[in-house]
């Protein structure tokens, strides 16, 4: 048997945050600039408000045009899904099935220290050495 990783050892890291106030087209555009495709939602003092990915922000977009632009933080689900940076991958699968959703993020004594997605669990398993053969 092996041990399996935490949540925080296959997060991206450093996250890439945004405000709740900033407009969706601005946040889509640092989407593209940084490469990401998720973005946490925090407020100044950096405390989670959730989590908005590039479908969640060209919806919002797309619902507002060509009237107004929309602010990041009414396109995020609150409160977005959240994992303990110590808690096996497995919980944070888990919470991904259960909000319907391809990420999560990692917190770490209430502060967002990583995003956690669905792509970064398919890498980690892609990644294991296969068992040798006659081992089980």
């Amino acid at each position: 048997m092996t041990d399996q990783a935490n949540a925080l050892e296959l997060a991206s890291t450093p996250v890439v945050a945004v405000r709740p106030e900033l407009d969706a087209m601005t946040a889509l555009y640092e989407m593209y600039r940084r490469d990401v495709h998720h973005l946490a939602v925090v407020t100044e003092d950096d405390a989670a408000v959730g989590l908005v990915s590039a479908v969640d922000l060209l919806q919002g977009i797309a619902a507002q045009y060509p009237k107004t632009s929309a602010p990041v933080g009414s396109l995020c689900p609150v409160p977005g899904p959240r994992v303990d940076a110590a808690d096996d991958i497995g919980i944070a699968a888990q919470r991904m099935i259960d909000a319907h959703t391809d990420a999560v993020l990692v917190e770490r004594r209430g502060q967002v220290c990583g995003v956690l997605t669905a792509v970064d669990l398919v890498r980690s398993i892609a990644d294991r050495q296969p068992e040798e053969e006659g081992s089980r």
